[in-house]
């Protein structure tokens, strides 16, 4: 049974340099996926096939789930269309009444490790089960055990993740000696899953008196990524990495906490794809986790210019104006939208650009509010006028963070106006990512000014 989860985003970049070699570890800010994955019950777990092109992950406390609301978890799937996951959909033929999630999935896609066997329709067995995908069957196939020798596993809160290349699995164990109680283990295959050794711990430096969960290894920069929780809270779980020193498995690094992707709550599952994007599982924002997105932010020099010491809450002042109009007769930056007229404010040929946020963030500040009630007044005065609102980013980081970092500009935007009386069903809102940049995004200037919303005041049908 997986342990339950608990999540936050942190409006801040962190670059931190550590270990013998100097690594640095660069996470964008996190940001919650769309209502596409999350819901109101929990989410946790994800892992992406090889391919990136879908998110399984362990859904609980949902009413679809096999067995209703109050039955185990259950395995959900979502695939992506461009750079946003649709709708995710119950993985129907291997879930059952007890607790089932995906701990591994082969490179090519056509097989899952998933977590618990099951000799039996009432019998719960601790270990691993194979399924395999059927061309012919167009499904998966009933699991089958995976026999791993010596696994014991003193309690029902263990878990794993496989490699893509099936040759490791890692561990979560509960240890009998163990203060907290979980420490982490790995187990080797020479021959792609047809044989494994019995598990061994990943020694001192990486297990302590607290609790080790959800382990997941990236080969490209040879890091371990776990959670480890707090003496003072037992239920505040962080993500630590460290850095794997030889082959042994048991030579690490002195584990860091990557800041920048913690909160004050449970944070852990980590996992990242091919793209270098991570997702990871977190109750900062409710009493049950969701799944958020970031990414590995190297950025280039010949687009940032900075020091490499660190970046963590850096404030960027951004240039005035707040607001750029752009009219048939020019452009204005020091008209309000209070001095537009009826004609301006819906002709096509009139641009509302609202500028500019900060660097990865979307959180509206003092200095937009005067253009946000403007916006408000004008939507109250005339009753058959609606408002479309569409978020922008600069170009720094991925086609898929800076989607959803878009959309979270727009939502706060119409969230303010929401909170000040307007309608819901007046406003609109769309991300448009990084695609449309109003400026050049090789000067920091240029990248603030896409850093923006636009407002489009459009007549009513």
């Amino acid at each position: 049974m997986l342990k339950k989860s608990g999540l936050i985003v942190l409006f801040a970049l962190f670059e931190i340099a550590t270990m013998a070699q100097q690594d640095t570890i660069v996470f964008a800010v996190p940001q919650k996926l769309s209502e596409q994955v999350n819901t109101e019950a929990e989410e946790s777990l994800p892992l992406i096939t090889a391919d990136g092109e879908t998110m399984y992950f362990a859904r609980t406390f949902h009413p679809a789930n096999a067995g209703g609301k109050m039955a185990g978890q259950d395995i959900w799937f979502a695939v992506k269309s461009g750079d946003q996951f649709k709708r995710a959909q119950n993985l129907s033929p291997l879930n059952n009444k007890r607790n089932n999630a995906v701990v591994g999935i082969a490179r090519n896609g056509s097989r899952m490790y998933l977590l618990n066997q099951f000799p039996g329709k009432r019998e719960t067995k601790a270990g691993l089960s194979i399924s395999e995908y059927s061309d012919s069957l167009g499904t998966w196939e009933e699991p089958r055990p995976v026999n791993v020798p010596n696994l014991s596993v003193e309690g029902s809160f263990y878990s794993a993740y496989v490699s893509a290349d099936e040759d490791f699995i890692l561990w979560t164990i509960p240890v009998e000696n163990d203060t907290m109680g979980n420490d982490l283990f790995i187990s080797e295959s020479s021959d792609r899953g047809d044989t494994w050794s019995e598990p061994r711990s990943l020694g001192l430096t990486i297990n302590s008196d607290l609790d080790e969960i959800s382990p997941f290894y990236d080969p490209k920069r040879k890091l371990l990524f776990f959670s480890r929780n707090k003496s003072s809270n037992a239920d505040d779980y962080d993500i630590y990495y460290a850095k794997k020193r030889d082959e042994s498995w048991t030579d690490w690094s002195d584990p860091v906490a990557a800041t920048a992707l913690n909160s004050p709550k449970f944070d852990a599952y980590y996992f990242s794809d091919s793209n270098d994007l991570i997702y990871f599982s977190s109750n900062r924002s409710d009493s049950l986790s969701n799944l958020f997105l970031s990414e590995y932010s190297e950025f280039k020099p010949e687009i940032i210019e900075t020091d490499t010491v660190e970046l963590a809450q850096v404030e960027r002042e951004v240039p005035d104006p707040v607001l750029i109009i752009e009219t048939e007769d020019g452009t204005s930056t020091t008209t309000s939208l209070s001095s537009l007229t009826r004609e301006q404010l819906l002709s096509k040929s009139t641009n509302i650009r609202f500028v500019y946020f900060d660097f990865d963030k979307y959180n509206i500040s003092a200095k937009y509010i005067e253009v946000l009630d403007d916006a408000g007044e004008i939507l109250d005065k005339n009753p058959d006028i609606n408002l479309k609102i569409i978020g922008h980013t600069d170009a720094i980081g991925s086609h898929e963070y800076n989607q959803i970092l878009s959309e979270n500009r727009a939502r706060s935007t119409k969230e303010y106006l929401l909170i000040h009386g307007v309608e819901p069903g007046r406003i609109d809102t769309e991300g448009m990512g990084k695609r449309e940049p109003y400026a050049s995004n090789l000067t920091e200037e240029g990248r603030a000014l896409n850093r923006r919303v636009e407002l489009f005041f459009t007549k009513v049908d």
